[in-house]
């Protein structure tokens, strides 16, 4: 590559027409190679006026999980762990449903997402209960498959593996990847915790939303709440940073643990983390690409026939993409203030195809990101059955309910999930004849009316800017004709509730 101020011009003019044409309010953008950095770059704006430069400091969102992983690796290079020993021996309160599975589960399992226990990250949003609650509870989640036969992304088992580590270290996880890996590689902009961030770095990224891709396009967005990652997952999110402090972590793991000609993290390590442990896909979704494996918080895969290590970031508000290259010495790094983009994923792409002087198959920056940003904004506005509820059973018109709305209203848990609690309205009912009555739902921290599907079938609709789901419940009935059980249908699986004063046990899946 020629250095050349006409290239550099020629980059930020590409960015930033991508950036208006996506709508993506803030951002910045590093490229290193051959062990320094080329181009760092800010566009957009950070908040309400000042503008997002390369040292601005943002979310990174499951970049996290390298970061984790490295950490992990670290204690196994001192000699106080070791990659194939039961987690549960650092950790006894990691016991899960097969005592086998507790008796084999080891780090690798965990960071490689091999398991076979589900992703259930609905059940733990907004949720304040600590790491070790969320880990005493896994003890209820059925596993999807068996060990070490399919790749089940899952935040969880970063859980698991962060307090697992700080068991080992004998201080908090955060203090472990601090002292392991930020400090020694002097990220000093980097840290945990969304509330530390904006309280102890004035130069940081507020996030922004638009209810639209038009409405981005103009540049009207408003500010997101600030919706921090739950504390029992801080290991596979909770990292904030700047494109800067980035770089130096791509430069790092590029040359085996070295930065600026000394050895800061051990060269085992990085060669553990970048290898790949478990398949993820079982074809290329396009040309450019190979099949892609999960190595320990990396994903690795070949672009165009170059080696690369990935890794996405996405929080309520903020998204992030790393990718490195390390035959060619390269890596990109950006870092966004809201997460509907599809800029993000696909820049190092960009780069790549610049820098290595690599054949254009694509337009990363305008055709590729645009059809993906048209995507996520579709999702996020969309009735279409064909994105919120592809997972729900043929609707059957015109069967109402077996029985009067109250008989459902009450309290349904489940072990590992959030208490649902299902209240008769009746602000609209006439003559005392239960007509005009509906029923209210309460989530966590999401409440709304219930939908009337089908049979004993209510649809719940969560649409808050940032996260859009629907979700089908199905009340069962027992032995004794009451409803006792109710089952929630969503994406990622299907889970029984049971109601909280039933005693009757014998209430089966019986739905249409």
């Amino acid at each position: 590559m020629t250095n050349t101020a006409d290239t550099f011009e020629k980059w930020t003019d590409d960015i930033e027409k991508a950036r208006v044409a996506l709508g993506v309010y803030g951002m910045s953008v590093a490229v290193v190679h051959k062990n320094k950095i080329v181009y760092a770059q800010g566009f957009g704006k950070r908040n309400d006026t000042d503008p997002f430069i390369p040292e601005t400091v943002s979310q990174i969102g499951s970049m996290t999980k390298a970061f984790t992983a490295v950490a992990v690796g670290e204690l196994v290079a001192e000699g106080k762990a070791k990659w194939d020993v039961p987690v549960s021996e650092y950790l006894p309160e990691f016991q899960l449903k097969d005592p086998r599975l507790t008796a084999e589960i080891n780090f690798v399992d965990l960071l490689a997402h091999r398991t076979g226990l589900p992703r259930r990250d609905l059940d733990w949003i907004r949720r304040s209960a600590s790491r070790m609650e969320l880990i005493r509870l896994l003890k209820y989640v059925e596993p999807e498959a068996p060990l070490r036969t399919e790749c089940l992304y899952n935040n969880f088992m970063y859980a698991v593996a962060g307090e697992a580590a700080s068991r080992i270290a004998g201080t908090s996880y955060e203090e472990v990847v601090l002292s392991k890996v930020l400090r020694p590689l002097e990220m000093k902009d980097s840290g945990f915790s969304l509330g530390e961030m904006v309280t102890i770095h004035p130069n940081h990224a507020l996030p922004y939303i638009s209810k639209s891709l038009e409405d981005a396009q103009e540049g009207k967005a408003v500010r997101s709440p600030l919706d921090p990652i739950p504390p029992a997952q801080a290991p596979a999110g909770d990292i904030y940073s700047n494109v800067i402090d980035m770089a130096k972590w791509c430069k790092a793991i590029m040359h085996e643990g070295r930065l600026d000609d000394k050895q800061v993290l051990h060269k085992e390590t990085v060669s553990k983390v970048t290898t790949a442990w478990n398949l993820m896909t079982r074809s290329p979704d396009d040309l450019d690409f190979s099949l892609t494996a999960y190595g320990l918080g990396w994903e690795i895969q070949h672009y165009k026939g170059h080696l690369s290590w990935r890794h996405a970031g996405g929080t309520f508000g903020y998204r992030s993409n790393m990718a490195l290259f390390p035959q060619e010495d390269l890596a990109v790094v950006i870092l966004t203030n809201n997460i509907h983009n599809g800029l993000s994923d696909v820049i190092a792409n960009y780069f790549a195809d610049s820098i290595l002087n690599l054949p254009t198959t694509k337009d990363w920056l305008t055709d590729v990101a645009m059809t993906a940003t048209k995507r996520a904004y579709d999702f996020m506005g969309s009735e279409d059955p064909a994105f919120t509820e592809f997972f729900f059973p043929t609707q059957v018109k015109d069967k109402s309910a077996s029985r009067p709305l109250k008989d459902f209203a009450g309290e349904y848990t489940e072990p590992f999930g959030p208490e649902l609690t299902i209240s008769l309205d009746t602000t609209n009912q006439k003559d005392g004849d239960g007509k005009g009555d509906s029923l209210f739902f309460k989530l966590t921290i999401w409440e709304g009316t219930l939908e009337h599907y089908h049979y004993d079938s209510f649809r719940i609709r969560i649409h808050d800017g940032v996260l859009h789901t629907n979700m089908l419940l199905n009340f069962i009935a027992g032995d004794d004709g009451s409803i006792h059980q109710c089952r929630i249908l969503r994406g990622d699986g299907s889970f029984m509730y049971t109601k909280k004063d039933s005693t009757d046990t014998s209430a089966l899946s019986k739905e249409e």
